[in-house]
C-alpha cells in the first residue's frame, strides 16, 4: 500500500520547537486528536502584529503579438492587498481540588479533566474555519465559507472555484479541497506568540453558585489566537448545495461532483511544500463510501496517510469533520 507524506509545519510541529512547557504541546495534540483540520493545517506567523497582509495575482499581465517596427504596448499584472485577522478563542476548566488532590499525578489529570473543555474549543476554531463571519461577529475572523460564497463562470474570480451541487433547499452541505502551504491556504497565529495556544495555570480558586454556596477548584485558563488566509485561492474548491436529502436517497453523483472540484484546482496542487485535502462530513463520506464498492471506480483507492489508512480520490486523502453541516442555505451565483 503506498505511502503519503507532508512535508510542511503544523500546530504540532510549531509547538514542539518553540515552546519549553510540554503543557501547550500536549493541549495541540489532544486538539489534533479532535479534528482532522488542526491535524492537517499548516500553520504561519502573521506578518503584521495580529494582522497577515497578502498580496494576491487577480489578473495576469496581457502579452501581443508583433509586427516588424511596430511597438509593444505597457501591461501589468493585476494584484489585490488582502488583510487577514485573528480572533481569540478562550475557555476556562475547572476541577474540584478534592479530585485533583488525591490523584497519582495532580498535573496530568487536570489535563485530563480539561479534555472536554479543551475539544469544545476545537470544534468552535474548526467552525470558525469554515463559517466564521466577522460581519455576524466582529470579534471572529472571516472563514472559507464568507470568502467562496458566490458562485461565478468570470475565470479570474474565486466564484469561478466552486462546484454547483444544484439543490434548491435550504438543507444542504459543501464538500472542500483545500491546499495548505505558506502560499495557498494556511491557519494563522500573532506575531511573537507561542502559535497561539496560551495555557495559564491559575491555582485554586474559590466558586460561588446562585444561592451563595462556595467551593474550591483548580482553574485552568486556555487562549487560542487564530485566523485563516488564502493567498492562492485558485488551489481551494468549494462543492455547495449539495442537497442532504438527495444525498441520503443516493440520487447524487458524488463521483462525478468531486471530479469538476478537482479539475478546478488540478493546476495549482502538488507543488513541493503544500498538501491538499478533501473535507466533508459523515452523510457525505458515506454516500461516497458506498461509491467506493464499485470496483469500477478506481479514482477511489485506499492510502497510508500519517500512519492510518484512509479513503482518498485521486491521490487526494478525504478527512471527516461534522463541523460542516447539513443544514446551509442555498448558495446563490453572481447572475441572481
Amino acid at each position: 500500500m503506498s505511502i503519503l507524506g507532508k512535508n510542511y509545519l503544523t500546530l504540532v510541529d510549531l509547538l514542539k520547537r518553540t515552546v519549553k512547557d510540554s503543557v501547550e504541546t500536549d493541549i495541540a495534540e489532544i486538539m489534533s486528536e479532535d479534528d482532522v483540520v488542526i491535524k492537517d493545517a499548516h500553520v504561519k506567523q502573521c506578518n503584521d502584529g495580529t494582522n497577515n497582509i497578502s498580496v494576491i495575482r487577480s489578473g495576469l499581465p496581457e502579452a501581443v503579438f508583433r509586427k516588424l517596427y511596430g511597438f509593444v504596448p505597457s501591461s501589468k499584472s493585476e494584484t489585490e492587498q488582502v488583510v487577514d485577522t485573528t480572533g481569540m478563542l478562550e475557555t476556562y476548566s475547572v476541577v474540584d481540588v478534592d479530585l485533583v488532590d488525591k490523584s497519582e499525578n495532580p498535573a496530568a489529570f487536570r489535563l485530563s479533566e480539561s479534555k472536554s473543555f479543551i475539544e469544545g474549543m476545537t470544534q468552535k476554531a474548526v467552525q470558525t474555519v469554515f463559517y466564521g463571519s466577522k460581519k455576524d461577529n466582529n470579534a471572529e475572523f472571516d472563514g472559507l465559507s464568507v470568502r467562496y460564497s458566490t458562485i461565478s463562470k468570470k475565470p479570474h474570480s474565486i466564484g469561478n472555484n466552486m462546484v454547483d451541487g444544484g439543490s434548491e433547499t435550504n438543507e444542504n452541505t459543501s464538500v472542500w479541497i483545500v491546499t495548505w502551504s505558506d502560499n495557498d491556504t494556511f491557519l494563522l497565529y500573532p506575531k511573537g506568540s507561542t502559535g497561539g495556544i496560551q495555557h495559564k495555570n491559575d491555582g485554586i480558586q474559590t466558586e460561588t453558585n446562585d444561592t451563595g454556596a462556595k467551593r474550591k477548584v483548580y482553574q485552568d485558563h486556555f487562549k487560542w489566537d487564530l485566523g485563516i488566509g488564502v493567498k492562492d485561492w485558485r488551489s481551494t474548491a468549494r462543492i455547495c448545495n449539495i442537497s442532504v436529502k438527495d444525498l441520503l436517497d443516493g440520487k447524487l453523483d458524488t463521483i462525478g461532483l468531486l471530479r469538476k472540484a478537482y479539475y478546478k484546482v488540478k493546476k495549482y496542487i502538488r507543488k513541493s511544500g503544500q498538501k491538499t485535502f478533501i473535507y466533508c462530513n459523515s452523510t457525505f463520506l458515506e454516500q461516497l463510501d458506498a461509491a467506493a464498492s464499485n470496483k469500477a471506480n478506481v479514482q477511489l483507492t485506499i492510502k497510508n496517510f500519517d500512519g492510518e489508512d484512509i479513503l482518498c480520490y485521486r491521490n487526494i486523502p478525504i478527512r471527516c469533520t461534522d463541523v460542516i453541516l447539513d443544514t446551509e442555505e442555498k448558495v446563490l451565483s453572481d447572475e441572481e
